[in-house]
């Protein structure tokens, strides 16, 4: 039995269709996980019970996780086009 919404283009189309629905997700989390490392940052700055040090580790990493995801965004993006550009 053929089942035309099993065809190549269909699949392709479906994975694309997922595929930018995973990009878009993920620029959203991006931006959630972005703010909240700011706002916890800044927090823990302004905070009397965190010394210079936990303040200074606070900032460190929540700027590298913002970073890392950062970085994971782009490369999703860029691979979004790679995709647009073969199919």
């Amino acid at each position: 039995m053929n089942d035309s919404t099993n065809t190549p283009d269909n699949e392709a189309d479906s994975i694309t269709g997922e595929f930018l629905k995973l990009t878009d997700d993920f620029a959203a989390f991006s931006a959630d996980c972005t703010f909240f490392c700011e706002t916890f940052a800044t927090l823990a700055e302004a905070m009397e019970d965190f010394n210079d040090y936990t303040s200074y580790g606070v900032r460190r990493y929540s700027d590298n996780l913002t970073e890392q995801v950062t970085n994971l965004d782009q490369r999703i993006h860029a691979l979004q086009r790679r995709m647009r550009e073969e199919l």
